[in-house]
């Protein structure tokens, strides 16, 4: 395991935690949630399916659970997350081209943001708990050509039913999660595991026809 510290908008620093090896193993990308980070138990397990599957995997570590973040007006949040995905994208282009994409939430709109800069059309993505409501996320997974798996919790607003419903094409893959919230968890904590099971193994189907 290597830790990669990047500067992303105007300075600020992050890093990238890399698992594997990216000269010689697919590579996939992981851009996690505002309060959601790669340690948290969705990502943790879509990292170790990856690696048991012989993926190595980049993990985006930023930090936007911050004032200066969560105070900035709309267009500059989006200018932040474009300046940190494309920082990023250089570091992992540098080493590999990735085969895969996965995003959780505001990770998403990093996605849409590479994608709509034509940085990432080839790879196939993982969009989880997307933010349909923002026009640059609907737009890149209704119109991005490569492979797609979508989880979406049942009880998640980010996700309504009618513009889930709008999105479907050739190649993408739809799961809903009965109840779930944002956080793809219901209340307690043995049906929530059996949620986290049903994406797994979606998400193990997934990477098998790729």
């Amino acid at each position: 395991m290597a830790r990669i510290e990047l500067e992303g908008h105007e300075g600020h620093r992050f890093f990238l935690v890399v698992e594997g090896d990216p000269r010689g193993e697919p590579v996939a990308v992981v851009f996690p949630g505002l309060r959601y980070s790669p340690a948290r138990p969705l990502l943790h397990y879509t990292t170790k399916l990856l690696r048991a599957r012989g993926w190595a995997v980049v993990e985006a570590w930023y930090d936007y659970d911050r004032p200066e973040f969560l105070t900035a007006a709309e267009a500059d949040r989006h200018s932040w997350i474009t300046a940190d995905a494309a920082a990023v994208w250089r570091w992992v282009r540098g080493h590999a081209r990735p085969r895969l994409l996965v995003g959780k939430s505001i990770g998403t709109l990093a996605m849409a943001f590479l994608l709509r800069d034509a940085r990432d059309a080839a790879a196939a993505k993982v969009w989880l708990t997307p933010l349909l409501r923002a026009d640059d996320v609907l737009r890149a997974i209704a119109e991005d050509p490569a492979p797609g798996l979508l989880v979406a919790g049942g009880a998640d607003p980010a996700t309504p039913p009618e513009l889930l419903e709008g999105l479907e094409r050739p190649g993408l893959h739809t799961l809903v999660l009965p109840g779930a919230g944002h956080g793809l968890e219901v209340k307690e904590p043995l049906p929530s595991l059996d949620l986290m099971r049903d994406y797994l193994q979606s998400l193990d189907a997934f990477l098998g026809a790729l």
